[in-house]
C-alpha cells in the first residue's frame, strides 16, 4: 500500500464518517475484508475506505448488513452481472418456465426445506419459519382453514414459483437499464465498481417497491366483492 492511502482502524473511521465500533462490526460480519497487519496494527487501504462508503450508502437507503454482505459477495467472487442481480438470462428463464410449467390441478415438486420441514419431528410450521419467515405467516393461516400441511406448503411454494419467474423475466432488463449500463460504459475503475454496488442496491430497492405495489393491486382485484343483487325487502326499499 501506498502511505497516503494507509489508514489506521481510526483513520478509517474518521475518514468514512462511522465509528470504529461499525467498522469491527462489518468486518466481523463479512462486508469489510481485513487490514494488512504489520507487529500489532492493521492498516487499510483506499479500497476499504471505498467499501466502507458503499456500506453507509447501501445502509443510508434501507438496505440490511445481510442483503449488503450477499451483494458484496457476489460481487468479490467475480460473478457477472446477471448472477450479482442474482437473475437468469432471459432464454435460461424461459427454458425454466417451460420445463417448469404444469396443469393447474398439479402441484410442483416440494424443495427440499419444505420437505425437510414436513419431516420434522417437531412442528413442521416451526421448521419453515427459519427459511420462510413471512411466507410461514401466509401457510399457518391456511393451515388455520383446515388445509392439510402437505396442500399448504404445496401452495405456498407454486406462489414463489411464480414470484420467481417474474424475477427471471424483467430482472435482467430493469437492473441494467437502473445501473448496469452506466457501467458498461465506464472506464469501469474501481470507483466505477463502488457506484455500481450503489447503484445495484437503489434500483432493487425501486423495482422491489414498484413490483409490491403492483401485485397489491392485483391481489386487491381479486378480494373486491361483486355487486349486491340480494333483492331489496319491502322496508329497505321504502327507507330509500
Amino acid at each position: 500500500m501506498a502511505a497516503d492511502s494507509e489508514f489506521t482502524i481510526d483513520e478509517l473511521a474518521r475518514a468514512a464518517d462511522t465509528t470504529v465500533r461499525s467498522v469491527r462490526v462489518y468486518h466481523e460480519r463479512g462486508l469489510l475484508p481485513s487490514p494488512e497487519v504489520r507487529g500489532r496494527i492493521g492498516y487499510y487501504g483506499s479500497d476499504h475506505l471505498n467499501r466502507l462508503q458503499t456500506i453507509s450508502r447501501l445502509l443510508g437507503r434501507g438496505m440490511k448488513l445481510n442483503g449488503i454482505r450477499e451483494l458484496l459477495e457476489a460481487w468479490d467472487r467475480g460473478d457477472g452481472l446477471a448472477d450479482v442481480l442474482g437473475v437468469k438470462n432471459a432464454n435460461a428463464a424461459e427454458a425454466d418456465a417451460e420445463a417448469t410449467t404444469e396443469p393447474q390441478d398439479s402441484y410442483a415438486e416440494l424443495p427440499e426445506y419444505a420437505k425437510q420441514a414436513l419431516a420434522s419431528s417437531e412442528d413442521p410450521l416451526e421448521a419453515y419459519r427459519v427459511t420462510n419467515p413471512r411466507c410461514c405467516d401466509l401457510a399457518t393461516r391456511l393451515t388455520d382453514t383446515g388445509l392439510p400441511m402437505q396442500d399448504t406448503f404445496q401452495l405456498v411454494e407454486r406462489l414463489r414459483a411464480d414470484c420467481d419467474r417474474i424475477a427471471d423475466r424483467f430482472a435482467t432488463e430493469l437492473f441494467f437499464r437502473l445501473a448496469g449500463q452506466t457501467y458498461e460504459d465506464s472506464a469501469r475503475t474501481p470507483r466505477d465498481r463502488t457506484k455500481l454496488e450503489t447503484d445495484l442496491a437503489i434500483a432493487r430497492l425501486i423495482v422491489t417497491r414498484a413490483t409490491s405495489e403492483l401485485i397489491d393491486q392485483a391481489f386487491a382485484r381479486h378480494s373486491e366483492l361483486p355487486p349486491s343483487t340480494v333483492a331489496s325487502s319491502p322496508q329497505a326499499q321504502a327507507e330509500q
